[in-house]
């Protein structure tokens, strides 16, 4: 399933990005919090417009005016207390109100597909800044479990290479930084401080400096490099595995555009099972995770814009 999803799925939404790219593109030149509005807003335009153009809105207008008409009958059998006459516009009401919601419901036939294809866009083009001229960026390679040695970066005219360019293939384990010598009893008035406020207390060279991760596991391994973006324009990344080469289109660029591909999977598994699986960049985000966004970062702003807008243009337009 994995591998279908790999080589047949992610190629064609890829594929489908490409009228987007052309479309929205400037869009990126606003800024992230700019683009992600824009993008929320075009959202909600088009929602409307599937809704109007799709949809019979004469019938919906009439449907929803016999639906008022019915509940001020409603009440008026509720207040004489006529059960018969109740029962006969409840029955007649329900039926208006599903055909009602069946002829509102047919434009998502046609909308749902091109706007997810739009979300999956917003996620991949705007949930992380592009790389600039001078930017470091964190290379991660991914190995199957049989794989060692080392691998080599290829660095070009436009990606250098921030650090040691041929690099070990090997699982990362947690490094704790710790003194040597016990600590020391606390006094008992230190018993309320909190460990934290302890800890950023330490100085270097303390006798109880708390035990603290500086490099996260992995459970597969792995290869790391830091590469650094030296001018404007779309570069491949080279690595070099054995008598394997692979390579991954950077863009980089002064103002606006898009990032690259946040991780690109070439494999799900090799008979050898030496080879590498997958090369993630540790990109920045450009909004952080709050209340305001629901905690979905870049994804709870287009989400929000869009519902916004969507709401709002819907009664300047007319929908019914």
């Amino acid at each position: 399933m994995t591998e279908f999803l790999t080589n047949f799925i992610l190629p064609i939404v890829k594929a489908l990005f490409a009228p987007f790219d052309i479309a929205l593109g400037w869009i990126t030149l606003l800024g992230p919090y700019g683009a992600l509005i824009a993008v929320g807003a075009v959202t909600g335009l088009a929602v409307n417009l599937f809704q109007k153009y799709c949809s019979n809105q004469k019938l919906l207008g009439r449907r929803r005016a016999d639906l008022e008409k019915l509940k001020s009958l409603m009440s008026d059998a509720k207040a004489s207390k006529d059960e018969e006459k109740t029962a006969r516009i409840s029955s007649l009401t329900s039926q208006i109100s599903s055909k009602y919601a069946l002829e509102s419901l047919k434009p998502a036939l046609y909308s749902i597909p091109p706007l997810c294809i739009l979300a999956m866009w917003v996620g991949a083009r705007l949930s992380f800044e592009p790389v600039r001229p001078g930017d470091v960026v964190e290379v991660i390679g991914t190995f199957e479990d049989g794989a060692k040695g080392f691998t080599y970066f290829v660095p070009n005219e436009g990606l250098a290479s921030e650090g040691p360019a041929i690099v070990p293939v090997a699982i990362r384990k947690s490094t704790l930084i710790a003194d040597a010598a016990p600590p020391a009893p606390a006094p008992a008035s230190a018993a309320a401080v909190p460990k934290e406020s302890a800890n950023a207390m330490q100085k270097p060279g303390d006798s109880n400096v708390l035990l603290k991760p500086v490099v996260e596991d992995s459970s597969a391994p792995q290869a790391h490099w830091k590469i650094r973006a030296e001018k404007e324009g779309e570069f491949a990344l080279q690595i070099r595995h054995g008598e394997d080469r692979y390579s991954i289109a950077v863009p980089v660029h002064a103002k606006g555009g898009r990032p690259p591909e946040p991780a690109t999977i070439f494999r799900t598994e090799s008979l050898t099972r030496d080879r590498l699986l997958s090369v993630e960049f540790k990109l920045r985000e450009p909004v952080p995770s709050a209340w305001w966004n629901i905690y979905m970062q870049a994804m709870g702003i287009y989400l929000i814009t869009a519902m916004i807008f969507g709401l709002a243009l819907r009664r300047v337009m007319g929908i019914q």
